[in-house]
């Protein structure tokens, strides 16, 4: 399984830039060791985004940024996103010849969102096509019958509960074969829940809690993916095991020896969130290549249950 972080660029994380340059010649290897990379049309359509990957050598998949644009109010122009696919492929990662940039989604509407993915196929663009949490399964069953990469959408704002539910039913009845193995390549947009990552032969994922979490103060600690806070300004500093400096002592000496022999600086991971935002890219790298299998299946709890 593929982890993409999310925003590297949006954040203005590039290699060489002025945060970039107020890093350890430690924390720089960390920031430099993010290869699987997603962004979103939204925030990167700018040249100056183009050129800073471009000049990093680096590829992203390219989301197209539809529900950032919703949220703001603003609609994103089709043709101009695809325009923008077609001059800038070279910085668009590929697998097995498909280009991995989203189609643009309809907000709260099935229908427009598989308009949106014919018309970019009549621009000349073949987007990676999207279906969300909770609409007419008769899309997905269409996606899955013409592309062989698939993206599930929606489900962000859904409890875990309630998202394991509706995963195990597509999973079982419509995205793995009669082995359990995946009929067709599936990304799931903003799933890094732990226990969901393991539970499904999702082929990639994506996730903006690298930065997310450092801004509350929090770290990854891998390979247990147990978030711990460890900023100076944290309010858990005053909660016994919620901070890592109220940990029983055992387990405080534990924890800066495992982050010492990775090269962390744990005074720098409490005073300052860059130090923090490298740790943590690192670290869902790590977990990306923890839940790699080379035969992924899914196994549901009761054969037969739908």
């Amino acid at each position: 399984m593929k982890l993409y972080l999310a925003g590297i660029y949006t954040a203005n994380f590039k290699i060489g830039g002025s945060l970039y340059n107020r890093l350890t010649e430690s924390e720089k290897r960390q920031r430099e060791s993010a290869t699987n990379l997603l962004e979103s049309f939204h925030y990167i359509h700018r040249q100056s985004f183009v050129d800073s990957i471009r000049g990093d050598g680096r590829k992203v998949f390219l989301d197209s940024g539809a529900f950032s644009a919703f949220t703001k109010g603003v609609s994103v122009d089709i043709p101009k996103y695809c325009d923008y696919i077609k001059r800038n492929k070279d910085i668009i990662e590929h697998v097995d010849g498909t280009i991995l940039a989203s189609v643009l989604d309809g907000i709260g509407d099935p229908l427009k969102t598989y308009q949106n993915q014919l018309e970019m196929e009549r621009l000349g663009v073949r987007p990676l096509p999207c279906f969300h949490y909770g609409e007419d399964e008769r899309y997905l069953e269409w996606y899955i019958a013409n592309y062989d990469y698939i993206t599930i959408g929606g489900m962000v704002p859904i409890s875990t509960p309630q998202l394991k539910i509706w995963l195990d039913r597509i999973w079982e009845k419509y995205l793995t074969d009669g082995s359990g193995r995946p009929r067709v390549k599936v990304h799931g947009f903003g799933l890094t829940t732990v226990s969901l990552m393991e539970r499904y032969p999702w082929y990639s994922v994506d996730s903006s809690s690298w930065v997310q979490i450092a801004r509350v103060g929090g770290m990854m600690l891998m390979p247990e993916a147990r978030v711990i806070n460890v900023s100076n300004q944290s309010p858990q500093r005053r909660v016994e095991g919620q901070h890592i400096d109220t940990l029983a002592p055992p387990q405080r000496q534990a924890v800066e020896e495992k982050l010492r022999a990775c090269g962390v600086d744990t005074e720098r991971m409490r005073e300052t969130y860059l130090a923090r935002w490298c740790y943590n890219i690192w670290a869902f790298d790590q977990l990306g290549i923890q839940h790699f299998e080379a035969d992924p299946k899914f196994v549901p709890d009761q054969i037969g249950l739908f």
